[in-house]
């Protein structure tokens, strides 16, 4: 027998729960892995309160992201072995699979191999992370190596901005992080930000103006939404790129009309899974850029704290008071 984490009615991290159970044998196109550890997402916490593009399967299996060694494989599989190191990226669907467990069942969709040399905490604090904040610059975005672009980003202290503060500066671009209070001003640039806005203490729509000499942004990578997005809004650059990829307001934000007419912004969603990781072509360029810089030390996992898998609730409390820089690890078999 061994242990997974479930929840069986909607809420925060109390209403998560182990369960023991025998791990089933692996389905065709699928692998069966031990874990060693796993990331925690914020959309984790929008899922287990049933508020996230998908809606959970009571009870529900939970956690998008880990990494850990292939113990048995399923018919049909080639490409993996048992043996095999693998990180795992949330290319599946939430609502039928979870990695919060021992060993768990994935599709082979949903893996990376592990290069040499990267333990597993970093494995599994990677490939959201990165994987995000590429598709929503590069493929998304816009941004260009050397182009000199100026990038705002919200939820600027979360693992998807850590990310981005590295992979703008490989590309010579400038990050304008955006944050509530002053508590994480220090921690942002020492994370690479290269401009830090406390939102609540000045004027957003002037700073970033101040910033960029006048001109306004180039990319803006909103995770939040709501109130928020007018001003940014109004300090974009003429034709601007605004990349939404997350709601975390839970508001509906008002269209800014004139700001989009007026300096021609261009609006795109973005969604790991359905907007990159599903598209062999964009995974390829992603995972090929992703993976040399990961090797090479160019790119750097920012992990905030390690949760034993005793504490798995303590973990999501941890994540949900808001506290956090960078990825919440939970390692499960260290």
């Amino acid at each position: 027998m061994t242990q997974i984490v479930q929840f069986s009615s909607l809420g925060g991290p109390e209403v998560l729960e182990y369960v023991d159970q025998a791990p089933r044998p692996p389905r065709e196109g699928e692998v069966q892995v031990a874990m060693k550890a796993a990331g925690l997402n914020r959309a984790e916490l929008v899922f287990i309160g049933g508020a996230y593009l998908v809606q959970p399967k009571l009870p529900s299996a939970i956690g998008f992201e880990g990494a850990g060694d292939i113990v048995a494989v399923g018919p049909g599989v080639e490409t993996y072995a048992a043996g095999d190191r693998v990180a795992i990226a949330p290319v599946f669907k939430q609502e039928d699979y979870g990695v919060l467990g021992q060993v768990v069942n994935i599709p082979t969709s949903a893996l990376e191999p592990i290069p040499d040399g990267v333990s597993y905490r970093e494995a599994a604090a990677f490939w959201t992370a990165f994987g995000s904040a590429y598709g929503m610059l590069v493929q998304q975005g816009g941004l260009r190596k050397d182009a000199g672009q100026y990038v705002v980003l919200n939820a600027a202290s979360s693992s998807v901005g850590m990310a981005a503060f590295q992979i703008i500066s490989a590309h010579g671009g400038f990050s304008i992080a955006l944050t509530r209070g002053p508590e994480k001003v220090e921690a942002l640039k020492a994370a690479g930000a290269d401009f830090v806005i406390v939102t609540s203490q000045e004027d957003t729509t002037a700073r970033i103006l101040e910033i960029t000499g006048g001109k306004g942004f180039d990319i803006a990578c909103d995770a939040v939404s709501g109130d928020e997005a007018e001003a940014l809004a109004n300090a974009a650059g003429f034709e601007a790129t605004f990349v939404i990829y997350g709601l975390l307001s839970g508001q509906v934000a008002p269209t800014p009309l004139n700001a989009l007419v007026g300096r021609g912004i261009t609006v795109k969603g973005f969604h790991l899974s359905w907007l990159m990781m599903d598209h062999p072509d964009r995974r390829k360029a992603a995972v090929d850029h992703l993976t040399e810089g990961f090797a090479d030390g160019v790119y750097t996992t920012r992990i905030d704290k390690v949760f034993p898998f005793s504490e798995v609730r303590e973990a999501y409390t941890h994540m949900a008071s808001n506290v956090q820089v960078g990825k919440i690890v939970i390692d499960i078999d260290p």
